[in-house]
């Protein structure tokens, strides 16, 4: 009887090929990804969809040139991820860590706003009141209301914010009186946003208080009977090309917040920022994530109670035109929606 010989990979040699199928395996994700984006962007809807969890995409990068210098023992690969790992430190500390805020002095008149998604009844009208008590904004942007916070907070605050526009789903509160109000329906979808004029400083300033629909993972029809899943994005973009166009009708100083369900890696943030300046980027610190906060992660095993209460993305902005600097921004703590509060100090630096 012949025995058939038993092979036995060592530890070490298992770790050595399960380092080299991952390392090479994400590093042609990651040429290729690069290459579709300067071809595509986001008119290949998987490019779109790898933006939306840039930079935790990237990551990984940070441990190639330690598996290749002491794992794979590869020189050529050990220098190519350790200037790809410069790279990523060198843009990760551009992009979100470096900040220019604009300094104010008493000459310069400045203006505080808050921007919230409510997350319909997850944020008590208790909450809402207690948070704007506390940061004392001057103007309040808040999307994805129910009568609760209209018949209760919007009460409550009306000593406050004396001036209000309320619609459904999203309300403004001003302490400047309200010169001018509409309802909006960027490029005619059932999403409600608003366009208010105050008077700030003696003259006319326009806030525009948006939601923008969700881009989401849906079915997608390929062939007869057969459907894949992809991502899709099309009615967001839509809203904010209408966007665009009232925005560049604006002469007046400007300013947007709200929910736009985009990251900063998406090609229609770079449309928006073409046009006016992200107040987050400008003196915001970190990554500013909003985004989900609070969401149970049961939808595997029913059983699990775990939540995600770190934010992954940042899909809320405030941005505002040329005339205004941004002093500081901020993401502030969690209210119960799933969105956290986003707060900014403008500054008039032209008219």
């Amino acid at each position: 009887m012949k025995l058939i010989p038993t092979i036995r990979i060592k530890p070490y040699q298992l770790l050595k090929q399960i380092t080299q199928l991952f390392a090479y395996t994400y590093s042609a994700f990651i040429i290729c990804y690069f290459i579709l984006r300067i071809i595509f962007w986001d008119r290949l809807w998987i490019v779109a969809f790898v933006s939306t969890f840039i930079p935790f995409i990237f990551l990984p990068i940070l441990f190639l040139p330690f598996a290749a210098f002491f794992i794979l023992k590869k020189l050529w690969f050990s220098i190519i991820s350790s200037l790809a790992c410069i790279l990523l430190l060198s843009w990760l500390h551009m992009k979100y860590l470096s900040y220019q805020p604009t300094h104010i002095n008493a000459s310069q008149p400045s203006i505080k706003i808050l921007s919230l998604n409510a997350s319909w009844y997850k944020t008590n009208s208790e909450t809402l009141v207690n948070l704007i008590q506390q940061q004392q904004p001057d103007i309040v942007c808040l999307q994805e209301i129910v009568p609760k916070h209209t018949q209760k907070a919007f009460v409550w605050l009306k000593e406050l914010y004396p001036y209000q526009f309320t619609a459904p789903t999203v309300g403004i509160l001003s302490k400047y009186p309200i010169r001018l109000s509409e309802i909006l329906r960027l490029a005619h979808h059932r999403e409600i946003q608003q366009r208010a004029i105050i008077q700030f400083n003696q003259q006319d300033v326009v806030i525009y208080n948006i939601q923008t629909i969700s881009p989401w993972i849906r079915p997608q029809k390929i062939l007869p009977y057969v459907n894949i899943p992809a991502y899709q994005y099309a009615d967001r973009s839509g809203e904010l090309q209408d966007l665009l166009q009232r925005i560049q009708k604006e002469t007046d100083p400007f300013i947007v917040a709200g929910d736009f369900n985009m990251t900063d890696q998406a090609q229609d943030y770079n449309y928006l920022k073409a046009v006016m300046q992200d107040s987050f980027e400008e003196s915001g610190r970190g990554f500013g994530f909003t985004w989900p906060h609070g969401w149970p992660l049961n939808f595997i095993i029913k059983k699990l109670r775990w939540e995600l209460n770190y934010p992954i993305v940042r899909i809320d902005y405030i941005w505002h035109s040329k005339h205004w600097g941004s002093q500081s921004s901020k993401v502030l703590p969690a209210t119960g929606s799933d969105h956290l509060p986003i707060a900014a100090e403008l500054a008039i630096i032209s008219k």
